[in-house]
């Protein structure tokens, strides 16, 4: 059984969230976000549609079908990416400014004043495959990747004001097969193994104030278990379709169908997500958070001309409304294209520009490889409201790593 030791009392507690809230720009907060695993930056930036590309090895957690039309083994030796939001640039680049806005925020919680608070987040995201290997011949793939989240909001409550943190580390293990049925369907399927360290919880303004004199949130289960090292293992499924159409063969149009993080079966629900540690009730998220079950359809299309590939993607997101909020269709739609000069036989190209629209929000970059380095850069918006404009959330992303 794992040893949990009582947290002393430390006035300093207090000090990271007014490090983390003074960071922060005033924008409406509401629905939670669609979280994956192991997100890539490439699909990020052609506006997240990824499940009808399959090219190359980005779509082995949006797709695993799209692996079998790869031409040659890939091997992600150690590719790292880091995306935060404007806020969090704001910290980075202009620590004067950050040092004020600490200041500022601390007198405001001195004196309870809340509504400049309202509505501001913090967001960064860390990830790393350490390695990831596909091997097109045998039809496997595996590796290992590390996935870092820290999200902070303050929710518009005027009453009582509600503090989100979400916060994880996962180790993820995967391994995964792939084959082809005739020429023209693929199919594959990922089997993932995931230890998480986290907690996703909903606070009051209170709640940390107290905490930082030893109250309350010091004593929760989810912070001492967070402080003890305790972590939850869960595992998953995912499975993918892909279908090449036997026309215009030049385009190579194709449909992909991915049912991902698949943990388990609910008689009224249906496919159930991935979940991280126990449930204070049914109402509440798990402890640690969740990955949550998702149903894509995508199409894409992929001209050649020259030695460069003209990629289209269109995909609708969560089709089955078990994940995202609201029922609007359009916050559900990704439409992503890609511009890549002279691709690799792994599908990655020496340079692509890459451009999208997710749910309705643009997104821009560049990426690209040379021998066996691959450099991207870009941003992408998210929409955390119910329709495009409640609260959308602009990202700079960036990657540097060594694959071939």
């Amino acid at each position: 059984m794992h040893g949990r030791r009582r947290p002393k009392p430390r006035n300093s507690f207090l000090l990271p969230v007014l490090a983390l809230l003074a960071a922060l720009n005033a924008q409406p907060a509401a629905a939670k976000e669609l979280r994956r695993s192991m997100s890539a930056i490439r699909p990020l930036l052609m506006g997240d549609a990824q499940v009808a590309v399959g090219d190359e090895s980005s779509v082995m957690f949006y797709n695993p079908a799209g692996l079998a039309w790869m031409e040659e083994a890939s091997y992600d030796l150690f590719l790292p990416q880091f995306a935060f939001n404007d806020p969090v640039r704001v910290a980075l680049v202009d620590p004067d400014r950050f040092s004020e806005e600490i200041d500022e925020v601390s007198e405001e919680l001195e004196n309870e004043e809340f509504d400049t608070l309202l509505g501001r987040q913090f967001f960064t995201n860390i990830n790393i495959r350490v390695p990831m290997v596909i091997l097109p011949e045998k039809g496997i793939s595996l590796g290992l990747g590390i996935d870092a989240l820290a999200n902070l909001q303050i929710l518009e409550n005027r009453v009582v004001p509600l503090i989100r943190v979400e916060f994880f580390l996962d180790v993820v293990g995967v391994f995964g097969g792939f084959g082809k049925f005739g020429e023209d369907l693929a199919f594959g399927y990922n089997l993932k193994v995931i230890n998480r360290r986290g907690v996703d919880r909903t606070y009051t303004a209170g709640d940390f104030i107290a905490g930082a004199e030893g109250g309350s949130l010091s004593n929760r289960p989810e912070i001492k278990d967070l402080e003890d090292g305790v972590s939850f293992t869960a595992g998953g499924v995912d499975l993918g379709v892909l279908y090449r159409f036997p026309f215009a063969r030049s385009w190579r149009p194709r449909m992909g169908l991915s049912l991902l993080n698949i943990g388990g079966y609910d008689a009224a629900d249906g496919l159930t997500g991935i979940e991280f540690g126990p449930r204070d009730n049914e109402f509440e998220p798990p402890q640690a958070g969740e990955l949550p079950q998702i149903n894509t359809i995508g199409w894409a299309v992929s001209p050649m001309w020259m030695g460069i590939r003209f990629t289209i993607a269109l995909d609708i997101v969560d089709f089955s409304r078990t994940a995202l909020p609201g029922k609007d269709f359009y916050s559900r739609t990704r439409l992503g294209t890609e511009i890549g000069f002279f691709p690799h036989k792994d599908g990655t190209a020496r340079f692509a520009i890459l451009a999208g629209l997710n749910g309705g929000h643009s997104s821009v970059g560049i990426l690209g490889r040379i021998w066996i380095f691959q450099v991207g850069f870009g941003v992408y918006t998210v929409e955390l409201g119910e329709e495009k404009g409640d609260n959308p959330d602009r990202r700079t992303i960036f990657s540097l790593g060594v694959r071939f």
